[in-house]
């Protein structure tokens, strides 16, 4: 008898607080209103807040570079782009293509085109949509093929874009903005003075 009291008066609650909430909506509509919409404002500030400390925990650590030299390797017939530690002493050696590292060398020279280089084309089209290019990142590496990502502003947004390091080495040295290596890849892919580099000649 206890235990089908228990469920009487259990049942009798829901019953009442269903009533209450009826009653406010017929009544009060706005205050039930703002009370969902408050405690869906709750849950999504909970929600980006986990997201956000997530993401600072998984937030991996970027070594800053500069472009060393643009050259040609002497061991495979293609030319290379060598980017060295700001404030260290590794290296990292990119393949790239003949126009990426004509375009490249011509930027850094600072010889005039008559026509828009392929960065410049893409620098003024971001401009031209109100986005500015914040850094590059060089973020993997997968059986010698490196890639990168393009950081951009844009409409108070941070996105980043899938890119060759090639084409995103590029509009860096256009933008005028930093290169960045991930720590990860630098441990994998980076040499020190002395170690072998897949012999080069410095076209710059």
């Amino acid at each position: 008898m206890g235990r089908l009291n228990r469920v009487k008066w259990c049942l009798l609650g829901c019953l009442v607080v269903g009533l209450v909430f009826v009653g406010v909506s017929v009544f009060q509509p706005g205050r039930l209103t703002n009370a969902v919409r408050q405690v869906a404002n709750n849950d999504y500030a909970c929600k980006a807040r986990a997201l956000t400390e997530r993401e600072a925990i998984e937030e991996p650590t970027l070594v800053e570079m500069v472009i060393e030299s643009v050259g040609m390797s002497e061991v495979y017939p293609q030319p290379i782009v060598v980017l060295k530690e700001k404030a260290g002493e590794r290296y990292l050696i990119i393949s790239i293509g003949f126009a990426e590292a004509n375009a490249i060398a011509v930027i850094i020279e600072g010889i005039s085109v008559p026509r828009p280089l392929t960065s410049d084309l893409l620098c003024s089209i971001m401009n031209r949509l109100g986005a500015s290019v914040n850094s590059i990142i060089i973020n993997d590496i997968q059986e010698r093929t490196f890639y990168a990502n393009i950081v951009l502003n844009a409409n108070w947004t941070e996105m980043k874009i899938d890119s060759r390091p090639s084409d995103a080495i590029g509009i860096a040295v256009r933008a005028g903005v930093p290169i960045y290596v991930e720590e990860a890849v630098l441990d994998k892919a980076g040499i020190k003075p002395g170690q072998d580099a897949d012999g080069y000649i410095i076209m710059r």
